[in-house]
């Protein structure tokens, strides 16, 4: 049906001249990444969708202690928000010393000295001048949103949560990685979401190793997981496991150091994470830039690939929904390669670890 839909519009699939520009139509299934949309963000718009959630470029914030009022909806538009724009794949630190920056300026038209070393120290500071809200009502908006994701980050242990997801999803080490995984399940300071997700990414990873997954399984009821979401262990294998995936999503192991890029802490209360963690659409798109993509692995349709062109334009659409992290990647991916390979990205849905469970639980049920 795609070939024949396709062969309907050769003007714009088959009709390339050679040294004109090519353009590709990559078609990817989420189940070849179940990982990225487990995983806890640490840029700012990925972080927004996952710990409070975007939809229709909005945010709840009634949930956050001691919202104003006129900040209970707040609307996160890249076209109407320049802060937005230019901070959304800022990583949590970097985030946080440019919201300081914004308040230091007004602080300097006031002449006002009050001490400033924190994101809390932000609030306060906005909380007690109402003349500032009004000076600049977006920054005020943003230090109100950046103070909550703060607050969820420490009240759910984020931070130590997070490196072992990313020792889980980039290096290959079972044995540490099971310690370090039934360690996190005994934390008093964790949720029983962010325990679920620590055991989905070991099964996804170590899915034979049925022993350590049965103490899992016990270690989640002593915490009164309930037996559906305890059920998500074996769903998401039978969604995504090793069987159905058509390529190797942790080969990532073998074929790129292990590093942790430590988010700077420019600002008193953000702790130092790991980001190791590069998505199986970068690694695709990465190979595509440089034509190393291997055609058997992701054939033609219809047409074939034009060796001689200037410039190529990559229309990307995941089936069963992309994430925030993959959009933040495609945009690092455009800015390296400027107007010679340009991405665009599409899919069903954009995910995070809520709803891509949701549909777990729906698509791998018996037919």
């Amino acid at each position: 049906d795609l070939t024949e839909r396709m062969s309907k519009h050769g003007d714009l699939f088959d009709k390339q001249g050679r040294g004109e520009a090519q353009h590709t139509v990559l078609i990817l299934d989420r189940r070849e990444d179940p990982v990225t949309p487990l995983l806890n963000q640490w840029t700012y718009q990925a972080m927004l969708h996952e710990l409070i959630g975007i939809e229709n470029h909005r945010i709840d914030m009634r949930k956050a202690p001691g919202i104003r009022p006129d900040l209970r909806e707040i609307v996160m538009s890249p076209e109407q928000d320049s802060f937005y724009r230019d901070n959304r794949f800022s990583n949590f630190g970097d985030l946080g010393t440019n919201i300081g920056v914004y308040v230091e300026e007004y602080q300097k038209q006031t002449a006002n000295t009050c001490k400033i070393e924190s994101i809390e120290d932000m609030q306060r500071f906005v909380d007690d001048y109402p003349e500032f809200r009004k000076l600049s009502g977006n920054v005020s908006k943003h230090v109100a949103v950046v103070h909550e994701l703060s607050r969820l980050v420490e009240q759910h242990d984020l931070m130590s949560v997070s490196s072992v997801e990313q020792e889980l999803a980039c290096t290959e080490a079972r044995q540490e990685q099971r310690d370090a995984v039934r360690e996190r399940l005994q934390s008093s300071s964790i949720s029983n979401m962010e325990r679920l997700r620590l055991v989905l990414l070991f099964a996804l990873r170590y899915e034979t190793d049925a022993a350590s997954l049965k103490r899992m399984k016990e270690d989640l009821r002593e915490h009164s997981v309930g037996e559906a979401e305890i059920e998500f262990i074996d769903k998401v294998v039978q969604y995504a496991g090793v069987s159905v995936r058509g390529g190797d999503l942790f080969q990532n192991k073998g074929m790129f150091k292990q590093f942790t890029n430590t988010l700077t802490k420019n600002l008193k209360g953000v702790e130092n994470v790991y980001t190791q963690h590069k998505t199986h659409l970068h690694s695709v798109l990465d190979s595509m830039s440089r034509g190393k993509l291997k055609e058997s692995s992701y054939p033609f349709a219809c047409g074939q690939s034009n060796a001689a062109a200037r410039e190529h334009h990559v229309l990307v659409f995941m089936v069963g929904g992309t994430t925030y992290e993959e959009f933040r990647d495609v945009e690092a991916i455009n800015t390296a390669c400027g107007t010679s390979f340009h991405v665009v990205l599409g899919g069903s849905t954009v995910h995070n670890s809520k709803s891509f469970l949701a549909d777990v639980a729906q698509l791998s049920r018996p037919e």
